[in-house]
This record gives C-alpha cells, sequence and structure tokens, in this order.
C-alpha cells in the first residue's frame, strides 16, 4: 500500500478550514497555575490556588507522638498577623511537603501574530511587531 500524501495547497487549506477548531492561545504564560504540576502541589499542600479550586488534603495522618505538642502551643513559633503570599513557593510555608512538584515562574514571551490573510506569505514583517518607518535624506 502507498503512503497517502497530500500536496501542500490542500494541506494549507486544510489548516485554514480547521482554525476554528485550533486555539489561539500558544503562550505558555497564559496558563500560569493553571497546569498539572500546579494543581498537584494545591492538593498535596491543601492550598488554594487564587482563581482556582480548593483541594481535600492529600495526606490526612498526624504523627501521633505530636498530638501533645503542634503548632498552637510552640514556645519557638513566630506570629505572622499578615497573610503570606504562597503562590510561588508554596512548599516553603507548609510544616510537611510532601509530593511537590515544582513549576516554572514564567515561559519566553511570544510575539507571535495570527494573519487574517490567508494570502499573505508564511513569514512576513506584521507593523504592530516591527514598526518599520522611512527615513527621508534631504540632500
Amino acid at each position: 500500500m502507498a503512503p497517502l500524501t497530500v500536496s501542500l495547497p490542500i494541506m494549507a487549506a486544510l489548516h485554514r478550514l480547521a482554525g476554528q477548531l485550533l486555539t489561539d492561545l500558544i503562550d505558555r504564560n497564559y496558563f500560569y497555575l493553571f497546569d498539572m504540576e500546579s494543581f498537584f502541589t494545591a492538593k498535596a499542600l491543601n492550598m488554594c490556588i487564587p482563581g482556582g479550586p480548593k483541594f481535600e488534603p492529600l495526606y490526612r495522618d498526624m504523627e501521633k507522638g505530636d498530638e501533645d505538642w503542634n503548632e498552637f502551643n510552640d514556645i519557638n513559633k513566630l506570629i505572622i498577623r499578615q497573610s503570606l503570599s504562597t503562590e510561588y513557593r508554596t512548599h516553603l510555608y507548609n510544616n510537611r511537603p510532601r509530593k511537590v512538584k515544582l513549576g516554572i515562574y514564567h515561559t519566553l514571551v511570544i510575539m507571535y501574530i495570527q494573519a487574517e490573510d490567508p494570502d499573505l506569505p508564511a513569514f512576513y514583517y506584521d507593523p504592530l511587531i516591527n514598526p518599520l518607518t522611512s527615513i527621508n535624506k534631504v540632500d
């Protein structure tokens, strides 16, 4: 059986027709804290992602020897009355971090603008990104 080959104009037409099914969001920074690693970390640490779900604790066990001593009756406890921003390094502010997956802080900025006109070439200088101005020399 011969392999199925499709010509380039047919592939371009199929890609243009499938444009309604493909997402326009190619910037990975758009999905910051809404990826599987962040959800796994929030579940493991019993924390809430801002604007996201609140999970039940992954580990409910407590040490049996620590029942008479906990964080409320510790003499060396440091009392912090303001809320901590735990979105970036949640494992630092937790007493027993387990199953923590470290996510990335950000990815590189993507300067891609999808062409609306199908007659444009594949690579061209968009005037929104590359504002090239002409200079008139006067002699």
